[in-house]
């Protein structure tokens, strides 16, 4: 009689060895970034001072409304869980460990709009500042390491950037952000930063803002409020994003180079990759980029970030599926911290542990981003 083997499955969080924030976050301010501009940059502090409003008229950032306080979000007396919008690398890295996660991966608050600055020199500028500014900070902090800004205004300045900077020990990989990224990633003219970012063994995360992405889609001209704005700008910029990547061929080119995609959930991923493969098999001539499917591609060069997961305890199943479609080793987990709409590892573990075997939630839960961005 042939004995059934039960599969490994994980029963705490305790299990897992090292629970990864693959997509933390930390305010440099403008004061931050001005301070650490090197001469070549310092005609810029005129942009600064001369400005009665830089976190705008900086980016040209527009939202239909005033972006929504977090302080809305708090329950009593202040913020209960201790979590702000402007915290500094000090309160990430206080607030990752509060929460139960051993090590993050830093990226931008401020900047996430840099695709909006018109000049050129300027965005350069702005990456400098915020790249230094990174390098110095990070070295006190254990659990962290982080993402180096790329402006894609410049991509030979960037890849630049990128050679300066990739040899420091605390950063993992490279920040493209994604919100108003034209012309779309796939694009032949960020070959140059692709190329320094696989050379130099650095994954490409890409990053998006909740508002104000009026270059795409053409719809997001008619949101009346910010509300409307943040529920489609996330994913439709990374679903369009990804389709260039895609269908233009950069897996191709860059066969060792990979793409982390942060903050949308994963809801919509499934949705894209069907889409994905029945335009290539449709539209196979429009195509001569890709000899095989894109989901062959998306298997081995693009990941996933959790966050924001929604309210799913009592669909555990629902996620679990989501999980099945796009594939546990293409996930990772995100907290999002310290922004107070963060996930707790448990949001994804208490989910997943029942359906699938312990080697891939540990994977999700920091294995995967451990490898991809090679945090020791």
């Amino acid at each position: 009689m042939s004995q059934t083997i039960e599969p490994d499955r994980l029963s705490s969080l305790e299990d897992v060895e090292l629970i990864v924030d693959a997509d933390a976050h930390a305010q440099a301010s403008w004061d931050d970034i001005r301070a650490h501009l090197d001469a070549d940059h310092r005609r810029f502090e005129r942009f600064f001072e001369r400005s009665p409003a830089p976190g705008t008229e900086m980016n040209l950032y527009h939202s239909p409304t005033p972006t929504y306080l977090y302080e809305d979000m708090a329950e009593g007396d202040g913020d209960p869980a201790g979590l702000y919008d402007d915290a500094k690398l000090e309160e990430t890295a206080a607030v990752t460990e509060r929460i139960g996660v051993d090590a993050g991966v830093v990226n931008p608050t401020l900047i996430l709009n840099l695709n909006f600055v018109r000049e050129r020199d300027y965005a350069v500028a702005i990456i400098q500042g915020y790249n230094d500014w990174l390098v110095s900070e990070l070295d006190a902090y254990d659990n962290l390491v982080g993402n180096l800004v790329v402006a894609p205004h410049d991509p030979h300045r960037s890849a630049e950037e990128i050679d300066r900077l990739a040899d420091e020990d605390d950063i993992a990989g490279i920040q493209l952000l994604g919100t108003a990224l034209l012309p779309p990633a796939g694009h032949a003219s960020y070959d140059p930063i692709y190329d320094a970012a696989e050379a130099n063994g650095l994954p490409i995360s890409m990053h998006t803002s909740g508002a104000g992405m009026k270059p795409f889609p053409e719809q997001s001209y008619w949101a009346e409020t910010y509300a409307e704005d943040h529920v489609t700008q996330h994913p439709f910029a990374h679903m369009t994003n990804a389709t260039s990547l895609l269908l233009q061929g950069v897996p191709e080119r860059f066969p060792d180079l990979t793409f982390v995609f942060q903050e949308a959930g994963i809801g919509y991923v499934p949705y894209l990759l069907r889409r994905l493969d029945t335009a290539y098999h449709e539209f196979g001539a429009e195509i001569p980029a890709l000899p095989n499917p894109p989901r062959e591609y998306v298997d081995d060069a693009l990941y996933w970030c959790t966050q924001p997961l929604g309210h799913t305890a009592e669909t555990p199943r629902h996620l679990a599926w989501l999980v099945e479609l796009i594939g546990p080793g293409n996930l990772m987990f995100a907290a999002d911290a310290p922004h107070p709409d963060f996930d707790t590892p448990e949001e994804l573990f208490d989910r997943v542990r029942a359906y699938f075997e312990a080697d891939a939630v540990r994977g999700m839960m920091g294995g995967n981003a451990v490898e991809v961005y090679d945090i020791r």
